[in-house]
């Protein structure tokens, strides 16, 4: 989806609400459940346009811990702002930075776009699918949220078996 912006870029003080409903595809480690959905307003503050709103989505994601796929609940609040024709050389924004990364060209902006790094960016780099996960038995790789497995404690590697004396109570001695 794309919008038009350049009669808002035009005028000072012009502004717009745009509902959006937009798929998104998917990435290596993002599985969008569904369309992503929200409002945003964009406006003309004289030397730049606004573009805030709020956008929901689900998630399918793989738990770091345990390996498991699960949904997770996303809401993004996006705050953006993009140079007008009259905006000053010297101000930095996206558009003019880093023009191949930006969602708007030519007062076109790419919904698209924006939702799909709105998304990266709110998504969590490592994603756990509940606060109690257990993870995965480092020697079978059962999954101990499922079942306990029968493996022995975690075996202790050599290079740090003298770290383990540290760990250890020492003796009191007699105090006489």
């Amino acid at each position: 989806m794309k919008i038009d912006l350049a009669n808002i870029a035009g005028t000072p003080g012009a502004r717009g609400r745009y509902s959006i409903s937009e798929e998104v595809p998917p990435t290596d480690d993002v599985v969008p459940i569904g369309p992503v959905e929200g409002e945003l307003e964009v406006e003309n503050i004289g030397s730049l346009l606004l573009v805030r709103g709020v956008l929901h989505a689900r998630v399918r994601l793989t738990c770091v811990r345990c390996l498991a796929s699960f949904e997770l609940p996303v809401e993004m609040e996006v705050e953006e702002e993009f140079a007008t024709e009259i905006t000053e050389p010297d101000v930095p924004t996206m558009d003019r930075d880093e023009p191949e990364a930006s969602a708007m060209s030519d007062f076109i902006l790419d919904v698209s776009e924006l939702i799909r790094q709105q998304l990266l960016v709110n998504v969590p780099m490592a994603a756990i699918c509940r606060e109690g996960c257990r993870g995965i038995c480092p020697v079978c790789g059962q999954n101990l949220n499922e079942e306990t497995c029968t493996c022995a404690a975690q075996p202790v590697d050599s290079r740090w078996a003298k770290l383990a004396d540290l760990a250890e109570p020492r003796p009191e001695k007699d105090k006489d």
